[in-house]
Parts: C-alpha cells; structure tokens; sequence
C-alpha cells in the first residue's frame, strides 16, 4: 500500500483528493490528511511517505515550505502541489517537483499524474535477485541507483547502502529492465536519479548525496539517448 500524505487547509479539498484516490484505487493508498502545514511538518520527522499531495497557498509555511523540508532529507520522492495560481511555477520547479495541477481537481486532471506516480515508484515489484556468500538478495528495481564493477566484482549502490557480489556485465544487464543504462564498462545507472548529464559525465542524486559517473566514449551516444529517453517518459 502506499503511504501519502494529502495537506490542505481546506476540509473540502482533503476529502476530494481522498475520494479521488479512492476512485482511482481504492486498495492502492493510505491517506494521512494534514489541514496544517505544521502538523505535517511535524509527521515528517517519525514517518515515511511514498509520495505528498500539497496545496501551494496554505497560512504559515506554504506548501512550497513544506517541499523544501521534504527535500533535505528526500531528494526523490514525488511532490505534486495543488494550487489556484500558475505564478508559482519558477518556485514549483525549483523544489524539483514531480507534478503540479491547476484547481478544481478531477479524475482528468489527477488520474494520469497518479498513473506516472503507480510506474515511477515501480509499482509492478520488479527486483533485482541475487546470491551471495549464501546469502539470497532481492533488491527492488527503483531502489537501487547504480552499479559499479570492479573487476569480479560489483558494488550494488542502493538507497539503503551497498552490497558487493561476484557478477559479470552481461549477468547484470540479463536482470535488468530495459530502463536502466550503461554509461561505461564500469557503471551501470537509474535514470531516475540523474540529475545532470555531461559530455562525459552524469550526476546521480538520492537523498542528500550527489554521484558524479563518468560516460565513457563507448557509450557516449547511445547512453545519452537512453537517458534522456528515459527522463522523458518519467515526466
């Protein structure tokens, strides 16, 4: 089930988006409704949410506030704000939001942002399966960021840590979904958190990191393509 958290100091509005979601799904999501910018800031700190709703225009601390603590802490989870204005957009964007939508909402207007949601956070439970020292691994796809080969060896980057296995490319890339890219001999990457893309190099941010990976000239192109295609369909 996924966790979202839905603020509005509207009661009207709350209860619309949660009928909303409810419409859309009504085992997909569990719905903590804040009416405060406060309470939800508060709530933060003690829980995890899989992605927010927030009405830009809230007394206080704005739902633009609210993104800016989410992101120190989560650079990726998706934001999508409601609001009756579109003077806020430069701000919107600069808070790396994953959507916005022009109130009144609807089934039109919210559905389809929903449904890049459902396949960003991977809702079809792809993993990455695996052993090691006995040990059996079984990794979500949109959790892991990227992966680096040394030698025999592939450090798995992940949003909790790493893991090392013995693994060679090709065995790599066979588990793989088409989604994820190979930029270089050594690295295999999630499109879903680039950041910046190079002539030679891709930024890769998760939580409050960044990763610099080079794209070496063997990839160049094609890598770049991939990428960008891949970034494209996610928006």
């Amino acid at each position: 089930m996924i966790k979202v958290a839905i603020c509005d100091d509207i009661p009207e509005m709350t209860s619309q988006v949660e009928d909303l979601l409810t419409k859309y799904d009504s085992s997909l999501f569990h719905c903590d409704v804040f009416l405060t910018s406060e309470k939800l800031m508060r709530s933060l700190a003690s829980t995890d949410y899989d992605f927010f709703i927030l009405d830009i225009e809230l007394p206080e601390h704005s739902g633009i506030d609210i993104a800016k603590l989410i992101r120190k802490s989560n650079y990726n989870v998706p934001i999508i704000f409601l609001t009756s204005y579109s003077q806020y957009m430069p701000e919107v964007f600069e808070v790396q939001t994953f959507d916005y939508i022009i109130k009144p909402i609807s089934p039109n207007t919210l559905f389809p942002v929903l449904d890049k949601v459902v396949k960003y956070l991977n809702l079809d439970d792809n993993h990455f399966s695996f052993t090691f020292n006995r040990i059996s691994y079984n990794l979500k796809l949109n959790n892991i960021i990227f992966f680096e080969k040394r030698r025999r060896q592939v450090i798995i980057h992940t949003l909790t840590g790493n893991l090392i296995a013995n693994m060679a490319t090709t065995t790599i890339l066979n588990k793989l979904d088409n989604s994820f890219v190979q930029v270089h001999n050594s690295f295999i990457i999630n499109p879903r958190y680039v950041q910046e893309i190079g002539n030679n190099f891709v930024i890769l941010t998760f939580s409050d990191q960044s990763q610099e990976i080079p794209i070496s000239r063997k990839f160049k192109h094609s890598a770049r393509d991939k990428i960008i295609t891949q970034l494209r369909n996610e928006i």
